[in-house]
């Protein structure tokens, strides 16, 4: 059987057009690496807090004192639920910095002046409004970082106080005898159920970032990111399959991963 040109130019043409359209897996890999690092590395520093060293969610941690004497602490909150209620007393003129950081390392509230406004902090699901005097901090995740520096640690006594709403109906209450809305049984403990870190393999890093993007609410530029990543299957909350992928177009993707160690190690940097 004889084929035709204008048939075989025809096949050439598409072949070389499906070529030309094909995705760049290294280049997208590269993308999708930078833009997950951040996530990446909260991932690794929460699982290192709460998992391995045993450190609660919702609790503040406080560290060694700093050689220049500063007082520094953090804490993990867990706002799938109810919201949190964070206070910081007057400070007048005592430096200190409490800021709370989203999975992306993106900050989503800073606490300053000498007389700092509490908050009340919710997740995604939370839709209810802050009491009189406080601030409402809508959180787009579920699991955002509060990270606090008291430069003089002698003044500790007037350190940030983190507290669920029942210990701040609680201590409302032996303040000032006054009755709040919320319950006063304390909820049980929020448990982590989160996977271990695969750190031998580099597509953990996609693992790991999908796992905490599932916990958040996604704005249209990350949603946009999303989208533009598609080729790569890369699914909020879901795990990252390289076995849907061919040898060749896996290796491609590692290289586009090491391309990116740079700001990836940068986005580690943030959270030391």
């Amino acid at each position: 059987m004889r084929i035709g040109r204008r048939t075989a130019l025809s096949g050439l043409l598409a072949a070389s057009s499906a070529h030309a359209q094909a995705p760049d897996l290294r280049f997208l890999a590269r993308r999708a690496a930078i833009w997950l690092a951040p996530l990446h590395a909260m991932y690794l520093r929460r699982h290192r807090d709460i998992v391995e060293r045993g450190h609660k969610l919702n609790r503040l941690i406080r560290e060694q004192p700093a050689p220049d004497g500063s007082l520094r602490a953090t804490a993990w909150l867990d706002l799938s639920g109810e919201p949190m209620f964070v206070t910081l007393p007057r400070m007048n003129d005592t430096p200190y910095s409490a800021v709370l950081v989203d999975p992306f390392q993106r900050t989503l509230a800073e606490m300053r002046g000498p007389a700092p406004r509490p908050w009340m902090v919710g997740g995604p699901a939370w839709d209810g409004v802050a009491e009189s005097g406080l601030d409402a901090i809508r959180a787009p995740c579920r699991s955002p970082w509060l990270r606090y520096v008291l430069d003089d640690a002698t003044d500790a006594a007037r350190a940030l106080l983190l507290e669920t709403p029942d210990e701040h109906n609680q201590r409302r209450t032996l303040e000032m005898q006054e009755l709040m809305r919320y319950r006063t049984d304390l909820p049980p403990e929020p448990v982590a159920d989160w996977l271990p870190p695969r750190p031998a393999d580099p597509f953990d890093l996609f693992d790991t970032a999908l796992a905490m993007l599932g916990e958040c609410r996604l704005g249209s530029n990350d949603m946009q990111m999303v989208e533009e990543l598609a080729p790569l299957r890369l699914r909020p909350g879901r795990r990252f399959d390289a076995r849907a992928f061919g040898d060749a177009e896996r290796q491609s993707m590692l290289q586009g991963i090491a391309d990116a160690q740079p700001q990836i190690a940068a986005a580690k940097a943030f959270l030391n």
